[in-house]
């Protein structure tokens, strides 16, 4: 039968050349025993809003805490993962193993994603037996799906037949021989879907448990008698995309030179994306530019006050310049 999700192994590490930077392609043979006492599990909350259990697992000198978190109204549960780690030459990673069946896996990236292939056919596809990625792999089959996601700080990840797999935590000796010891704290979930990431907004998931919302309280505790911040100050643009699209701003900061702001967006579902953007105050001009914030042509663009309609191409990267009346008198 297939083990429980998020079953941790420990492999022997000894890569062949460059300890601190290699994964040998054998290492799934060294699997290592569990040793230590049964672990502790503990219910730590049980409320109409969230509830959290607690276990705890020690492995030779090491100590293991995961805390699983669910809360109303979310699609994914949360592992808050904690270790005081003390093992070297040793490998420790998550298998999440399924019963889905798909040819290729989707992992994502910055500003995109890639597919590996989720079998060892050719000599290349072994040679890829572990993907660099940020914050989320996904394994579908139409009608079902699961994503594991991190809060990005993980980068090796894995996928063979219906089995995904998140490096953890290593002990290379070379060239710091305390490089991985001591205490870890990190997060990541499984968000299990209907098999479409794009409808199950995979990326955002991801965002929203690597930076999740917080809440703001004004500082005199809410009791200041001056007028609310305008929707200009809060939110001096609008960005209207069509039911589904997924837009991502990289950037919104100064411009380096000519005055006015720089907003940067990428599209990040692979498809074809209207997008209108109105500046909150009249007046605003804006302009295409490239990563130098020169002007730059595009075809299909339409401006005019205050307003400015494209379509973004999958996974592109698109740079504009919003300047305002007054901005401009400036750079004049």
């Amino acid at each position: 039968g297939l083990l429980p999700l998020g079953t941790l192994v420990f492999y022997e590490d000894r890569p062949r050349r460059w300890e601190a930077w290699d994964v040998d392609f054998d290492y799934t043979d060294k699997a290592l025993p569990w040793e230590g006492p049964p672990p502790e599990i503990r219910v730590l909350e049980a409320g109409p809003l969230r509830a959290a259990v607690r276990v705890r697992r020690k492995f030779r000198g090491s100590e293991i805490i995961r805390t699983y978190v669910l809360e109303a109204g979310s699609a994914r549960v949360d592992v808050e993962f904690r270790a005081d780690w003390k093992e070297e030459r040793t490998l420790l990673r998550a298998l999440f193993p399924t019963g889905i069946r798909a040819s290729h896996a989707t992992f994502g990236i910055q500003f995109g994603e890639v597919e590996r292939p989720t079998h060892r056919n050719t000599s290349f596809e072994e040679a890829r037996f572990e993907v660099p990625g940020h914050k989320w792999m996904d394994l579908s089959q139409p009608g079902l799906g699961l994503a594991v996601l991190d809060d990005g700080t993980k980068f090796g990840r894995s996928c063979l037949g219906g089995s995904l797999g998140l490096s953890l935590l290593r002990g290379p000796r070379f060239p710091d021989p305390q490089a991985d010891l001591g205490s870890h704290a990190f997060r990541y979930a499984l968000l299990p879907h209907e098999g479409d990431r794009r409808r199950a907004r995979v990326p955002e998931e991801a965002d929203a448990l690597a930076d999740p919302w917080a809440a703001w309280i004004p500082s005199d505790g809410g009791e200041s008698t001056g007028d609310p911040p305008g929707r200009s100050e809060l939110a001096p643009f609008r960005m209207e995309l069509p039911r589904g699209g997924s837009v991502e701003i990289a950037a919104f900061k100064p411009a380096l030179a000519g005055g006015g702001m720089i907003l940067r967006l990428v599209e990040r579902h692979g498809a074809l994306t209207p997008v209108t953007l109105s500046w909150a105050r009249p007046g605003a001009r804006w302009t295409l530019v490239d990563l130098l914030e020169e002007p730059m042509e595009r075809e299909g663009v339409r401006a005019g006050s205050g307003r400015i309609s494209f379509t973004l191409r999958p996974f592109e990267i698109l740079t504009l310049r919003v300047r305002e009346a007054r901005d401009a008198g400036e750079a004049s």
